[in-house]
């Protein structure tokens, strides 16, 4: 069989199982037989959710010529970028190198041993077969000159990715951040938050940090900017105000125009930033976006066996068997006519439906305006808009469900990444503390019993589950599955969590061994080539993998007394020092460890028969960045509880840097320590 890619059980390789092209899954017996043809590999790497993989599949590999042109003279391999992203890794910091940029599709070519050669993103299907066929010249009559660039290679991803630490270890102080501040200001869009350049990405860790920053350092500015910000990302565009959940990222300065494809990663990591907000300066709004943004994972990416998938489809199937960007999302004028709210000035007013705001013939629903501003220009009551926008939105539900059969609804990857749904139960958790009523904590708990149960083997943490856990787990599953598993602990004080916690640590020192003393090797063992390693110091959307661990092991270590893992924590965070104090907004999962050790962090315990609803009142009246939570209403042998519980009262536990105040039993003072 030619294409071996419906062996395969990702989405993603699916979805190319039927091109004419000879596509092969990557193993180590493909890379030998391509030793042995003495064949070229051309790595072909995406995801399923991905718009411009769609293209390119469309104009290039579904070619009979251009498929016939890869058959002739390479080596074929389709890899699914979220099964395998130790390879990803590999070829995106190659194509960096080459080209200064990446992305996805992301295209490479590669001697038979896997050194990379020449590599790119997106291409035309007229650019795309001129390369190949230059390419396979060379090959043919020039080896030399591409085995030497293939050295080359080598020699510049050894330097790329090695992790040059510091020699001296230098501590952060607060003038340390407030440097590290100054420039990245220059680069705030003031006026509709963000970054000031499109495209522009929600960028969750960056505006955790912010938000922290601006609460240890009471600077109103700061904290001004980052929720000016989460509010224009959740007045629509990026934000689906009909269904819920967040898209990839905005085209443009305004957060109007998505990129369609919704990411778990995402989707979990603003649900986490949205109830720290909250919990810092509470409003109907951030509540809201709490609970339709969990509604939505529910009702679309909810998987049957209690997961979650990685991804809804930028596009959505048609009924002619093609694909539509956002045609899920986007509304024409004639459905609002039909639906008799075009003819509402309201309704167009708030959602912006001028005569030249339509996106390719259609308009995506977004608004310039807060509630307040709208109220304000139309002489509207706050009870009088909400009344407006509830026969809005239920309008709008009702048409989107009726329309299903012209606008079906776009793919789910079912595809259950282990780091993935971590970091959705750590966002539930936030959540729970910043409406302890509704029920976060039990969800969460839910998915955090179901993510263990089918992912921890006897063979360690797996990395994924479709059908059956396969995969080895990577550092970044094991890490954030491990701050899951301390924000439960904190949320719902059960000892399994900790205990579990523990486990995973061992096994992150176990496998992930060590390099330049820093920095572990995310991938693990298995990497034998400098070259091929990547050490993965450096935050993106999601946090770096090491930036994870330091912090997964700095609050082990404060919980559990054990100064090793505060140790590695440390040392890691004074390793990249130089790193993060020249390009703070690329590290900003660091700069909150930074902050800790600039400002020192706290543990409040809170220990009686009263503890759970104190630690709820307590976590819901303000968010404290530097301080950890957490509270027993029995006798525990845990460290920070032993000792600590009285039957008749309530005590709380004031801890900073190791040391704790004596107890007190009066809420008002705790919640003063708290505050302050």
């Amino acid at each position: 069989m030619c294409n071996e890619l419906h062996l395969g059980k990702s989405l993603y390789l699916q979805q190319h199982a039927d091109n004419p092209v000879h596509w092969k899954q990557w193993s180590q017996g493909v890379l030998d037989e391509a030793q042995r043809k003495d064949q070229l590999l051309l790595i072909s790497i995406g995801y399923s959710s991905c718009h411009w993989c769609h293209v390119m599949e469309h104009e290039s590999f579904e070619d009979d010529a251009v498929a016939a042109l890869m058959n002739a003279h390479y080596t074929s391999i389709k890899i699914d970028r979220e099964e395998r992203p130790d390879l990803d890794a590999r070829y995106m910091s190659a194509v960096q190198l080459m080209t200064g940029q990446g992305g996805w599709p992301l295209n490479v070519i590669a001697l038979p041993d896997g050194t990379p050669v020449w590599g790119g993103t997106y291409f035309s299907r007229r650019d795309w077969s001129a390369a190949l066929e230059q390419i396979a010249q060379l090959w043919r009559e020039d080896r030399e000159t591409v085995l030497s660039y293939g050295m080359k290679m080598q020699e510049g991803l050894k330097e790329l990715v090695a992790v040059h630490q510091n020699s001296v270890a230098s501590t952060f102080t607060d003038t340390d951040l407030e440097d590290v501040l100054v420039p990245w200001m220059r680069s705030w869009d003031t006026d509709w938050g963000g970054n000031n350049r499109a495209p522009k990405f929600p960028m969750p860790t960056n505006y955790q940090y912010l938000l922290q920053y601006g609460i240890v350092t009471d600077q109103s500015s700061v904290l001004d900017y980052v929720h000016h910000t989460l509010e224009r990302i959740s007045y629509g565009g990026l934000y689906d105000s009909v269904h819920g959940g967040f898209t990839r990222y905005a085209t443009d300065r305004f957060w109007k125009i998505p990129h369609f494809e919704k990411m778990l990663y995402d989707n979990g990591q603003l649900l986490q930033l949205f109830a720290l907000a909250q919990r810092q300066r509470p409003s109907e709004h951030y509540a809201q976006i709490l609970r339709q943004t969990w509604s939505f994972l529910q009702k679309y990416m909810a998987l049957p066996n209690g997961l979650f998938g990685a991804a809804l489809d930028a596009d959505s199937p048609t009924p002619d068997s093609a694909r539509e960007e956002g045609g899920f999302y986007t509304w024409s004028k004639e459905e609002l006519d039909t639906e008799k709210l075009w003819e509402q000035e309201h309704f167009r007013e708030y959602f912006d439906l001028g005569p030249h705001s339509a996106w390719e013939g259609k308009y995506i629903l977004h608004r310039p305006l807060s509630d307040e501003e709208f109220c304000a220009k139309f002489e509207l009551s706050i009870k009088d808009l909400k009344g407006l926008k509830t026969q809005w939105f239920d309008t709008l539900l009702k048409a989107s469900g009726a329309r299903e059969e012209s606008h079906p609804k776009p793919a789910l990857d079912p595809k259950a990444i282990v780091s993935w749904n971590s970091l959705l139960v750590s966002g539930l958790a936030q959540a729970h503390w910043a409406l302890p009523d509704e029920g976060f904590d039990r969800s969460a708990a839910q998915l955090l019993e179901q993510l263990w149960t089918l992912t921890y083997t006897d063979q360690g943490l797996r990395h994924q589950y479709i059908d059956q856990a396969s995969g080895e787990g990577y550092l970044d599953d094991y890490s954030t599955l491990g701050l899951a598993m301390l924000d439960m602990f904190s949320v719902q004080s059960d000892a399994k969590y900790l205990e579990r916690a523990l486990t995973l640590a061992q096994d992150i020192l176990d496998l992930f061994p060590a390099a330049d003393g820093m920095a572990f090797r995310p991938y693990g063992r298995g990497v034998k080539a400098a070259w091929q390693q990547h050490l993965e110091v450096e935050d993106n959307v999601i946090p770096s993998a090491n930036a994870l661990c330091a912090h997964f092991f700095a609050r082990l270590g404060a919980i559990t007394g054990t100064s090793n893992y505060s140790k590695w924590a440390s040392e890691a965070l004074h390793g990249i020092h130089e790193k993060v104090f020249r390009f703070g907004p690329n590290y900003s999962h660091w700069l909150s460890l930074a902050l800790h050790e600039a400002f020192g962090h706290h543990e409040m315990v809170i220990c009686g028969p009263q503890a759970k609803e104190s630690a709820e009142a307590l976590a819901g009246s303000h968010y404290p960045p530097l301080a950890q939570l957490f509270w027993s209403d029995h006798t525990r042998d845990e460290s920070i509880f032993k000792g600590r519980f009285q039957y008749d009262k309530t005590l709380f536990y004031w801890c900073q840097n190791n040391a704790c105040d004596r107890p007190i039993s009066s809420s008002r003072e705790a919640l003063s320590l708290w505050k302050d």
